[in-house]
């Protein structure tokens, strides 16, 4: 089975917000499980500099120490895996962690 883009978007949740997402539909293995290459990277545009990524999901590299590919990154820190469920489910926590921390992400935007 060849790769195969089914997304490659971004959505756009104000002016200085965005979601940039891509999956691919690749063969089910060792590494990808659930046959889906992802990236979900929201990202905003502070007042004096360009576009920061702040929230990302994805499992487009392995990571040095952790057994699962799949792992999200949240305001620049390290990696944490998590367990995949759905796409649906990855877009939906990334929705949360907006609402959770709009004042944190309001503070980015103002810089």
């Amino acid at each position: 089975m060849n790769s195969r883009t089914l997304v490659k978007e971004t959505r756009v949740l104000a002016e200085d917000e965005i979601i940039d997402i891509s999956i691919t539909k690749v063969e089910e293995s060792l590494q990808i499980p659930h046959g889906v290459k992802y990236s979900f990277n929201y990202r905003v545009k502070p007042a004096s500099s360009e576009w920061k990524s702040v929230i990302r999901f994805d499992n487009a590299h392995e990571i040095r120490g952790h057994k699962k590919r799949d792992h999200k990154h949240l305001f620049d820190d390290q990696p944490v895996e998590f367990e995949f469920i759905s796409l649906k489910h990855i877009y939906k926590e990334i929705l949360i962690l907006i609402e959770q921390n709009r004042g944190f992400i309001n503070e980015i935007k103002r810089h």
